[in-house]
C-alpha cells in the first residue's frame, strides 16, 4: 500500500515538473516574440505606444499558462494578427520526426454540407475544393472561421479577422510543420488566397502559366507587343538576366498598344523592377496591365508607380496585398523552446503602399477567371479601344 502511494506520488509530481517546463518554455516564447515583434519598423509605424497591443500581451501571457504546443502556437500567433504586416512568417519549426495530431470536430457534416452549399460563391463561408476532396468553411460569429475536411469533420485550418479588417489564418496538417500562420487571406474570384483551396473545379485562366524564363517580348500582332515579367527577385542571378533582357527591348518597343503581364510576379526589389518602371513611363502608347491575385509585393508597387498615368488601364483581378514593409536580409528567429520560427521583417514601407496592404489593387477592368485565356480577353479588349 505504502508504495503504492509513493508511485501515485511520483506520477503526480512528474506530471506537476512536465506542466510546469510546459508553461515555462511557453513564457519564453511569448517574451522572444514580443520582444522581436517590437524591434520591427511595422510595429513602430502602426503599433508603437498603442495600450491595446499591450492588453494583448497580457491577454497571451495568461492564457499560454498550461497551454499545449498547438494552442501555444494559436496564442502567440496572435500577436502578429495584430498587425498589418503580411510579409511576415510564423511556423512551426521544421522537424522530420513530428507526427501531425489531427483534431476531428463534432460537427453534422450532411448538415453543414447543405447549409454550405447555399452560399453565395462571394462569401467567405462555403464548400472549397483541393484535388479530389472537398472542404468546409463555416463560422457561427464572422470573427473565427474553421476550415474542416467535409470527409470526416479533420480541422484543416482556422482564419481570424484581424483588427484592420483583414483576415489571418493558420493551417493545419503540413508535412513536418504541422501548422503554420498565413498572413492576409483572401477570396478573390473564388481562390482562398494564401491557401490552396477554391470554390471552383473549372479551369481558370488567371494563373500564368510556368514558363523557364522570367523575361519574354514578342509581337502579337501588328498594333499589340507582349512583355512578360515575372519576377523582380533582386538575386543576382535574375538581376543579370533582367539587364541583358531589358539592353534588348529598351529603345524598341514601338508598337500601338502593349500588354504588360505581371501575373504570378512574387515580388522583389526596385533594384530589379525600377529599370522597366521608368521604360514604362516613357512609352508613348497605350499599355495594358495584367494582373492577379498572385502579384505580389514589389509587382504591387510597379503597378501603383504605373497606376495613375492616363495611357495605362489595368485588367485581371485584385492582387496579393502583401506590399509595404518586407525583408532586406531574410533572417529567421528560432524561439527558445525551438518549437517555432519568426520570420520578422525589417523594411520602412511608405504610407501610398499601406493603403493597399491587406486589400491589394483593384483592376480598371475586371476580367473572368473562366471565360478563356486572358492574353485574348486583353486583345478583346484592346479591339475596343479608340
Amino acid at each position: 500500500m505504502v508504495m503504492k502511494n509513493l508511485s501515485c506520488t511520483l506520477i503526480i509530481v512528474l506530471l506537476g515538473l512536465v506542466a510546469f517546463a510546459q508553461q515555462d518554455q511557453n513564457q519564453a516564447d511569448l517574451e522572444a516574440l514580443y520582444q522581436a515583434v517590437q524591434k520591427m519598423p511595422s510595429y513602430k509605424k502602426l503599433l508603437k505606444g498603442k495600450s491595446n497591443y499591450q492588453q494583448l500581451y497580457q491577454e497571451v501571457k495568461e492564457k499560454l499558462k498550461d497551454a499545449d504546443e498547438r494552442t501555444a502556437f494559436m496564442q502567440l500567433s496572435r500577436l502578429l494578427y495584430f498587425i498589418n504586416d503580411n510579409h511576415l512568417g510564423f511556423y512551426r519549426t521544421p522537424d522530420s520526426a513530428l507526427k501531425t495530431a489531427y483534431v476531428t470536430l463534432p460537427v453534422n457534416i450532411d448538415s453543414l454540407r447543405k447549409q454550405l452549399a447555399q452560399k453565395d460563391k462571394n462569401e467567405l463561408e462555403g464548400i472549397y475544393y483541393m484535388g479530389d476532396y472537398d472542404f468546409g468553411l463555416y463560422t457561427t460569429d464572422q470573427q473565427h472561421y474553421k476550415l474542416i475536411l467535409l470527409k470526416n469533420g479533420i480541422l484543416m485550418g482556422e482564419i481570424i479577422k484581424t483588427p484592420y479588417g483583414g483576415y489571418d489564418g493558420v493551417q493545419y496538417g503540413g508535412r513536418h510543420v504541422p501548422y503554420q500562420l498565413i498572413k492576409n487571406v483572401r477570396l478573390i474570384n473564388g481562390q482562398l488566397i494564401g491557401m490552396p483551396f477554391v470554390k471552383s473545379r473549372e479551369k481558370r485562366f488567371s494563373t500564368l502559366a510556368k514558363s523557364a524564363e522570367s523575361f519574354e517580348y514578342k509581337d502579337l500582332n501588328e498594333d499589340v507587343g507582349y512583355l512578360r515579367l515575372s519576377s523582380f527577385s533582386a538575386d543576382n542571378a535574375n538581376v543579370k538576366k533582367s539587364e541583358a533582357f531589358f539592353k534588348t527591348i529598351n529603345g524598341r518597343l514601338a508598337s500601338k498598344y502593349l500588354i504588360v503581364d505581371l501575373r504570378n510576379n512574387m515580388g522583389g526589389a526596385y533594384k530589379t523592377s525600377q529599370k522597366f518602371i521608368d521604360l514604362l513611363k516613357k512609352y508613348k502608347g497605350k499599355i495594358f496591365i495584367l494582373q492577379n491575385a498572385q502579384t505580389v509585393s514589389n509587382a504591387e508597387q510597379v503597378i501603383i508607380a504605373l497606376k495613375g498615368q492616363k495611357n495605362i488601364v489595368t485588367l485581371g483581378e485584385q492582387t496579393k496585398g502583401m506590399i509595404t514593409f518586407g525583408s532586406n536580409y531574410g533572417k529567421t528567429i528560432l524561439l527558445p523552446s525551438g518549437r517555432f520560427t519568426f520570420y520578422p521583417t525589417d523594411m520602412i514601407g511608405v504610407d501610398r503602399d499601406l493603403a493597399y496592404e491587406s486589400k491589394g489593387v483593384d483592376p480598371d477592368v475586371p476580367l473572368n477567371p473562366y471565360q478563356g485565356d486572358w492574353i485574348e480577353q486583353a486583345l478583346e479588349y484592346i479591339k475596343k479601344t479608340p
